[in-house]
């Protein structure tokens, strides 16, 4: 599945239940110029695709407690719209692959990855040119 995002600042729900590495893909996709909101578990990632909040691209990790990332994509099959996935996984076997690919993901990527490959894939997704980065400034 393709997207087209028209925004400067498009959106992205990102769900991972590693603390620290969700947290460095926010830092970064943030960075990057992106919208980014954050789950901690599979429930959390279906509860909030299933409100209805416009979003242009979903990373999710494949194991996650509650609900895994592959039934939450399973379970976005059916809807009309929706935004792309990405999926995460340290266990990317053959099969997971191809089963996050049947579900409509738009890639899997194993873990640990390179965080340049990662923003360059979500730029890709996205369909968005990629933004200089612009230098941190302090939130005071």
């Amino acid at each position: 599945m393709e997207a087209v995002c028209l925004d400067t600042h498009p959106h992205i729900l990102l769900a991972d239940d590693d603390d620290a590495l969700r947290e460095l893909l926010d830092f970064a996709l943030t960075r990057a110029g992106y919208l980014v909101s954050c789950c901690t578990n599979g429930r959390d990632l279906f509860d909030r695709l299933e409100e209805g909040d416009p979003f242009d691209l979903i990373i999710s990790d494949l194991r996650m407690p509650a609900l895994s990332g592959l039934e939450v994509l399973e379970s976005q099959l059916k809807k009309q719209k929706r935004a792309p996935f990405i999926c995460m996984t340290a266990f990317g076997d053959r099969q997971t692959h191809d089963q996050a690919l049947h579900f409509g993901a738009a890639m899997t990527i194993d873990k640990p990855f390179d965080l340049d490959e990662m923003i360059e894939l979500v730029n890709a997704t996205s369909l968005r040119k990629p933004q200089p980065t612009q230098p941190l400034r302090s939130r005071s």
